[in-house]
This record gives C-alpha cells, structure tokens and sequence, in this order.
C-alpha cells in the first residue's frame, strides 16, 4: 500500500447488525465531543457542579466541553513510573464533582473509581473494542477512530435518557466534508498516481468546523447504521495481530509488553526521548508512514514537568484493519533501523 496511517477510507461491516454492540438507549451525535456535551449539559440541568477532575493526559476537545460549561477545572497526574508502567492518580480527583476517566490505546488498565465521591464519567473512544467497565453514571466516545465513518459520536446513561440531538443529513457541512474527504482518499488509495491529496484540505476543514461549532448535531442515519454493523470480529482480529506483531518487536519502548485477552488497541504507543521521537517521526513521513503523537499541547492544559514527558514523548503506532503483518514489518524495520542508527541532532 502507498502510505501507511492517516485518515480512513474503509468501512468493514458484516451482512447484520449486532444489537448488543451498543445499549438500546444510546444517543447518537456528531463526535465524542458532542456527546460529551450532550453528557455535560444534562448532568448540569438536573444538578449543581463546579469541579471536574480531568487526566493531565488528554486532547484539548476533552477539555473544552468542561470549560466552556464553567467548570473549575483540575488535572489528576497520569504519566510513567521509573519501571515504564503508566500510572492514572485517580485519589487526586476523589473530591472533585465530576471525574472523566478512561483506559489509554485500548490497553485495559486497573482503575480504582469506587473512592470517587463525583459523577464518574467514562470515555471509551480509545477502549470501545476492549470491554467496557462498569464503573461510570456516563458513557461516551467517537466511533471515528477505528474506521471510515463520517459522524459517529455516541454517549448513554447509567441511569436516565440523554437529550436528542439536532437531526442532519448529508448537506451538513461537517458531513458533507468528510464524505467528500473519504471518497477522494479511497480514490487516492486505489489509484495514487492519478490523484492528488485535496482531501486533506477537507478533512482539515471538518476538524475546524468542529472546532468553532458547538451546538448538539445529531449522527448521520447512515452512519448509525452503518456503526451497528461493523465487523468487530475483524478489527479486534486484525488490530490484535497487529499490535502484537508491534509489541514483539517495539515493546521495550511502550508501557505495554504484550496483549491481554482484552485489548484491541486503538495504536501502539511508544516513547522515545523527545529529539528522536521527532526525528523519526519525520523520518516514518518520508517514507509515507503517518503516525500521529497523542497529543499536542494546548491553552487549556496545565502540566507539571512529571505529566509533559508524555506529550514530549508518545508516538502513536499504526495497527488497524487496514494492514495486514507485512505491513506492521515495513513499519518496524524503518523504526528499528533509524533508531539503531540515530546519532541525535
């Protein structure tokens, strides 16, 4: 294949739709970042919060939602011990309103939220595949991480009923967007050299308008249905030969050495000293490999030395359905062969 990574263009799905995928009482909104507002806005009409506990490891769209509702926002540490083992200080968000919580890459994890005095709220956009615990009054993620789906955001309630979103369909700017950008880069998968990357542009658009946007749209019918009947038995197939492949050969980098029977990761992190990590970052460019780092730092974080590393750190490994085992050992031999022979700037 001519590149390895980036947006998707595919949409694995089985002949009928699995109705346990998702709980019959689930809302369906344009992204996660929808959803989390949908969640936000409704626990805030039916009570009084002022504090939420947020892991210092997060995108800036998961800490928008809570500043724009004018929560005093608090971050709990979560970084990498001296043996490499990620560690999450949930004791640090005990006394906060609200606490968001989630497992990182689709790597199960061993969370503790029964101290938690707050409304716990769950993001499985990394762990979807993995199994989901149940630990939260809330649920939410974005099913546009794992395949080529044009809207996806989902969320439901322990207890109660989300409000409906406003319905959309495929005029809708942010829609209309990323269906383009998705039929031009299938086109530009299956015959690169007669096309170019215009949906970039496209793409990149959709992601702003989301950005400048925060009414509550709906999910695309389409996608809804599309969503119920993804082949899971794939993408958890594929992705775990995948990351597995990757761990053999990277696991010294990660905070994961090998797959639990869980796991269906989303990437497969790694973490290298910063000047490397960009470096080969540039490098894997060159050779047509996107991997994207998680996540850029933004003006709503605020971070300690300990809980930066991260971000200066991560590099984010392709694993999905898309690839096959030649691929994960395209990637591993340009990242095994650079940093064997990395001399620093």
């Amino acid at each position: 294949m001519i590149e390895i990574g980036s947006e998707f263009w595919e949409l694995p799905m089985k002949a009928e739709p699995d109705p346990a995928l998702f709980p019959a009482d689930t809302k369906w909104y344009l992204s996660g970042r929808a959803a989390l507002n949908a969640i936000l806005g409704d626990i805030l009409a039916k009570r009084t919060c002022r504090t939420a506990a947020l892991p210092s490891w997060c995108c800036d769209s998961m800490i928008k939602p809570f500043a724009d509702h004018g929560l005093d926002i608090r971050f709990y540490p979560v970084y990498r011990d001296e043996s490499g083992r990620l560690v999450q200080s949930l004791h640090e968000a005990e006394d906060c309103d609200l606490v968001l919580v989630l497992d990182y890459f689709g790597f199960h994890t061993e969370q503790d939220t029964s101290a938690l005095r707050g409304i716990v709220i769950r993001d499985l956009t990394h762990a979807f595949f993995s199994g989901i615990p149940e630990d939260a009054d809330y649920y939410f993620g974005s099913t546009r991480k794992w395949t080529g789906i044009w809207s996806g955001g989902y969320a439901w309630a322990k207890d109660g009923i989300l409000p409906d979103a406003k319905p959309v369909n495929e005029l809708h700017p942010y829609i209309a967007a990323r269906k383009a950008a998705i039929l031009q880069k299938k086109k530009y998968i299956e015959h690169p050299e007669g096309n170019d990357k215009k949906f970039l542009k496209l793409f990149g658009y959709a992601e702003e308008w989301l950005d400048e946007n925060t009414e509550l749209f709906g999910a695309a019918g389409r996608d809804i249905s599309a969503i119920r009947s993804l082949d899971t038995d794939l993408i958890r197939r594929k992705r775990r030969e995948n990351a597995a492949f990757l761990l053999e050969k990277l696991g010294q980098y990660s905070f994961v050495q090998t797959l639990g029977e869980r796991d269906c990761p989303l990437f497969v992190p790694v973490f290298l000293d910063p000047a490397l990590r960009s470096a080969l970052r540039k490098h894997l460019i060159g050779k047509q490999i996107y991997c994207p780092v998680h996540w850029p730092v933004s003006e709503y974080h605020r971070l300690t030395p300990q809980t930066q590393t991260l971000y200066d750190t991560e590099l984010s490994i392709i694993c999905d359905q898309r690839y096959d085992l030649s691929d994960m050992q395209r990637i591993c031999d340009e990242i095994v062969s650079f940093i064997t022979s990395y001399k620093g700037a």
